[in-house]
């Protein structure tokens, strides 16, 4: 189909326009033509509706008076004390005897005595019949899609219409759940209601003086609830739609149980043929008119709305997204336009990644540079000479402290053979020199305590990534801290997912503060303000992980003010 519209060039603009017209032309002329005939025809049947209408009012009133009886008899039979209290009792584990039992029957009767619609009333607790005093639940009694409707939290307590009673088809059962107000309202038991066969007699009610109508009484399921067959109605339920075009149909909707009242009336009947045509032909004219106005409106709307939808779309660039638009129109135009926009917006934010790559590059080079700039032989050849000094002076720890620090500007130095990656567990080593050396300088005031998951041991990671966040904990949290204070490390592995987590105790990050954090983290944007002093910086660790393991992976970050900080560097598994 779309592609014969294709061909006839139905999907460009001009082939729209044209088509659209045309189609708003021959509505407008068969709606004239319809509106001549309905209003020809007005007359005849204005009488037979107006008549119609005020039977169905009075029998639609009757009923639901009728049903508003029952409705209210019932709710009073429901909050009754002796009920409660019978249901309370059941409710509890206490077996009724049978005089209980049979002592309630008089509250029931007494409570249809008071209807002429009601001919009797069952009360069922939730386990079995409390009277009739037979053995039997309400499942059995109701069909379960009824009960389940009683049951529900906004209609508990209402009063819910089955209409034929499959025990006895000649009368109509309605069911209630009762709620005990001692028990905050919980479900207590059922209340089943047999309604006499007075409540429909009314739909045969003055037939014969309508010349040949009939009355249908429906429920919900547009099922005949007439429940006498010798006195079924002149037409079945079947021939209501093939009929209608020989009768004025009436229906008027019972709002208390969802029924509908459905009257028929023979047009020939009760209507006689008027000669109508020049008021006809006025009215049609300015109805055409009319709706040749609004057609077009619409057509109009119709065909300019796929470009108010894009414009929609690129002023989201006015606050800094650029998102593409995946709405695909029934116009090649629009298409042509909209592709157009998402290969530029992919482009742009092709740059934009581009662009900020470069700058990881750069920040690698010119730490690059600085590590080239220093040389390895002189830097070791002096701290071994520095080593063996110590050591003949006896300067144990200080000797350590030495090798250590070679050891830790070997790591920096010296390149890992793995386009920049190593193992976790070679990263923690250079964290543990790292943390060996400011435990030095700090003596008691600091603690770095390290614990990691040996699986994920041999997963690889950028070069010199975990120390920089160490090396911020120390700085910004434990620092200003005149006590000093302690920084737990922990490497574990979860689903998939190795987490690498860094929490101290220190001063932590004031909520402003930290909310702005956490917002460049998620944006992807710059911030100085953390990086500061050590080194690559958290911001470029993040996106370095990002740009290595994709955007669900990097750098989270939690702190409560003068309780600590908590950073969790998340990576896949994979070793």
């Amino acid at each position: 189909m779309l592609n014969l519209l294709r061909k006839l060039r139905m999907d460009r603009t001009r082939g729209q326009i044209f088509f659209g017209f045309i189609v708003a032309m021959i509505i407008v002329l068969m709606l004239t033509i319809s509106v001549s005939y309905l209003m020809l025809s007005k007359l005849q049947k204005e009488s037979a509706e107006q008549y119609v209408n005020e039977i169905a009012v009075q029998m639609s009133g009757r009923l639901e008076a009728l049903l508003n009886e029952v409705n209210v008899l019932t709710l009073h039979l429901a909050t009754d004390d002796r009920i409660q209290e019978m249901l309370m009792e059941e409710l509890n584990g206490s077996k009724l005897s049978f005089d209980e039992r049979i002592a309630i029957r008089k509250v029931l009767l007494n409570t249809s005595a008071y209807s002429q619609a009601i001919e009797e009333i069952e009360l069922f607790s939730l386990s079995n019949s409390i009277y009739p005093v037979v053995n039997k639940s309400i499942a059995e009694r109701i069909e379960k899609r009824y009960v389940a409707e009683a049951d529900k939290t906004l209609k508990a307590g209402n009063l819910v219409w089955v209409g034929r009673d499959p025990e006895n088809p000649n009368y109509l059962v309605a069911v209630r759940q009762i709620r005990l107000e001692k028990r905050k309202y919980q479900k207590g038991g059922y209340l089943v209601i047999r309604v006499k066969p007075s409540l429909i007699e009314f739909t045969r009610q003055d037939i014969a003086e309508m010349k040949g109508s009939t009355m249908y009484l429906l429920d919900a399921e547009k099922t005949d609830i007439s429940t006498e067959e010798k006195n079924k109605p002149l037409l079945s339920i079947g021939d209501i739609q093939e009929k209608e075009k020989d009768y004025i149909t009436v229906k008027k909707r019972v709002e208390e149980t969802n029924w509908t009242l459905a009257l028929l009336v023979p047009k020939k009947e009760v209507t006689e043929g008027i000669d109508f045509l020049q008021t006809v032909l006025v009215w049609a004219s300015i109805l055409s008119v009319i709706l040749f106005a609004l057609l077009s409106y619409y057509l109009s709307l119709f065909i300019t709305s796929p470009i108010k939808k894009m414009t929609k779309v690129m002023q989201q660039a006015k606050g800094g997204i650029l998102a593409e638009n995946p709405d695909h129109y029934f116009n090649h135009e629009i298409n042509q336009l909209n592709t157009v926009y998402n290969q530029m917006v992919k482009q742009i934010n092709y740059l934009i990644e581009a662009v900020y790559e470069k700058e990881i590059i750069r920040s690698k080079s010119e730490i690059k540079a600085l590590h080239s700039q220093i040389n390895p032989h002189f830097l070791f050849n002096t701290l071994d000479s520095l080593y063996w000094s110590l050591v003949s002076k006896e300067e144990e720890k200080l000797a350590q402290f030495v090798v250590t620090l070679a050891d830790l500007f070997r790591y920096a130095i010296q390149p890992s053979g793995k386009d920049g990656f190593v193992s976790i567990e070679e990263e923690l080593e250079q964290v543990k020199r790292y943390a060996d050396i400011m435990q030095m300088r700090w003596d008691e005031r600091l603690q770095v305590n390290i614990d990691f998951d040996q699986c994920a041991a041999m997963c690889e990671i950028p070069k010199l990534t975990i120390q920089p966040i160490l090396e911020n904990a120390i700085t910004h949290g434990i620092e200003p801290k005149s006590d000093g204070g302690i920084v737990k490390l922990s490497v574990k592995e979860e689903e998939g997912v190795v987490k690498i987590i860094v929490k101290d105790n220190g001063i932590g990050v004031e909520g402003e503060r930290l909310k702005e954090i956490q917002k460049r983290l998620r944006n992807g944007t710059s911030m100085n303000s953390i990086s500061k002093g050590t080194g690559i910086g958290l911001f470029n660790v993040h996106k370095l992980l990002q740009l290595h393991f994709g955007q669900e992976f990097g750098l989270q970050i939690d702190s409560h003010l003068n309780k600590g900080t908590t950073v969790i560097l998340r990576i896949p598994s994979r070793s």
